[in-house]
């Protein structure tokens, strides 16, 4: 199972572009600690991608959230694993139902982003897909505990930029994670910029 891509491991993702809008394809290689590969090499051999969703709410704003183990202060877009095999859309439903207990509509599939985290010669690959939800109904709650999920904001389109600037300027132990976190939060501040100005 180490050698498969997310693209055979995960079921749908063709539908979902037919669906939802062909999304943009980028790559991103991150050299990183020896502690952080090990960490992905771990991930990997039990889900080869993650959805991230850009939740819009009906104030129009995007819904970001922190956890309880997270520096002070810092927040992000939603994500969550896709199980290998699972449905691209049936993960995007189940990962907002655990993460925030709303219901959505699927808008658009906005991009498939393929990291390669690196050090010294040896690689692993996730993949995150990335679309952009409404909110349609429900009580904003976390339903999956585990998920430690301790907080939620609101922000904008420039907010989120400014997230992704708090997230490449942390250190030690977190340098990684936050360079890694901020790539999404960049990709879904060009893309929907772009997109509202030919609107």
């Amino acid at each position: 199972m180490d050698n498969v891509t997310a693209d055979q491991a995960t079921v749908g993702i063709q539908q979902a572009g037919e669906a939802f809008g062909q999304p943009a394809r980028r790559a991103y290689d991150l050299y990183v600690q020896e502690e952080t590969l090990a960490y992905w090499q771990g991930v990997s051999r039990k889900r080869k991608a993650e959805v991230v969703l850009v939740l819009r709410r009906p104030n129009g704003r995007y819904l970001v959230h922190t956890k309880e183990f997270y520096p002070s202060g810092v927040y992000r877009l939603l994500s969550g694993g896709v199980k290998l095999g699972e449905d691209l859309t049936a993960a995007v439903y189940r990962e907002v139902e655990e993460e925030t207990g709303l219901e959505i509509q699927i808008e658009r599939f906005l991009g498939i982003l393929v990291h390669r985290f690196i050090r010294q010669g040896q690689s692993v690959t996730l993949t995150s897909y990335v679309f952009l939800v409404a909110e349609v109904g429900g009580k904003l709650a976390p339903q999956d505990l585990d998920e430690a999920i301790s907080g939620f904001r609101e922000t904008d389109l420039p907010g989120l930029l400014a997230l992704a600037e708090e997230l490449e300027s942390l250190s030690g132990r977190w340098e990684d994670w936050g360079r890694f976190r901020a790539i999404a939060h960049r990709f879904t501040v060009e893309v929907l910029t772009k997109s509202n100005a030919r609107d």
